[in-house]
């Protein structure tokens, strides 16, 4: 199977994961919420290589990517999104403000669960989003040492 698009839940070394919130864009139908990087596949590349160069061109930061999470689909969209779990020790971002607008290092335990959904702060993480932060919560405790993680093969992805 292929994916349209691939989104990173990207730990640090001190086991928080990067927020971002997307830039206000008209085209963009996600605009302005609280997302993974990610981003559309292009050409045949495959999902891996798409995860890691949406991450890198929207943070600055190209992940080693430890585990493959799944497939998942946004409710207002008929697309396929991979989703990977990756991992750096590099904590700077160099955002892309035409697509990040904010971005945000947070661990686990400053969620809070809502209906459907987390809060961060002020800010509301829904859709899928939430249902992939969700799942790796409830399969892997956010105290999951993810050093003993192996990189898998995706070549069939």
């Amino acid at each position: 199977m292929t994916c349209d698009a691939a989104v990173v839940l990207l730990l640090n070394c001190e086991n928080k994961f990067l927020l971002i919130k997307r830039s206000t864009n008209p085209k963009d139908p996600w605009s302005g919420n609280m997302a993974l990087p990610g981003g559309h596949r292009e050409g045949n590349e495959d999902c891996e290589t798409t995860a890691k160069r949406e991450c890198k061109e929207e943070t600055g930061i190209e992940p080693e990517i430890i585990a493959f999470l799944g497939y998942y689909s946004p409710h207002n969209a008929n697309i396929t999104v991979a989703a990977f779990l990756g991992r750096t020790c590099f904590s700077k971002i160099k955002r892309d403000k035409k697509e990040v607008a904010k971005y945000f290092w947070v661990s686990f335990s400053d969620l809070k669960k809502g209906e459907e959904c987390f809060y961060y702060k002020k800010y509301r993480i829904w859709g899928m989003t939430y249902r992939i932060i969700r799942d790796y919560m409830e399969k892997f405790s956010p105290a999951t040492d993810t050093s003993s993680f192996r990189s898998v093969d995706h070549s069939s992805l």
